[in-house]
Protein backbone atom coordinates (compact mmCIF):
# COMPACT_ATOMS: atom_id res chain seq x y z
CA UNK A 1 0.00 0.00 0.00
CA UNK A 2 1.27 3.49 -0.77
CA UNK A 3 0.75 5.22 2.54
CA UNK A 4 2.82 8.17 1.37
CA UNK A 5 0.77 8.44 -1.83
CA UNK A 6 -2.46 8.30 0.14
CA UNK A 7 -1.33 11.09 2.46
CA UNK A 8 -0.22 13.12 -0.52
CA UNK A 9 -3.57 12.60 -2.21
CA UNK A 10 -5.24 13.92 0.92
CA UNK A 11 -7.24 10.73 1.46
CA UNK A 12 -8.00 9.43 4.95
CA UNK A 13 -5.62 6.68 6.04
CA UNK A 14 -8.53 5.21 8.03
CA UNK A 15 -10.44 4.48 4.84
CA UNK A 16 -7.42 2.71 3.37
CA UNK A 17 -6.84 0.89 6.64
CA UNK A 18 -10.40 -0.33 7.10
CA UNK A 19 -11.30 -0.68 3.44
CA UNK A 20 -9.27 -1.87 0.46
CA UNK A 21 -7.31 0.77 -1.47
CA UNK A 22 -8.97 2.37 -4.50
CA UNK A 23 -6.09 1.47 -6.82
Amino acid sequence: LDTAGVENRGQSRSKYGTKKPKK
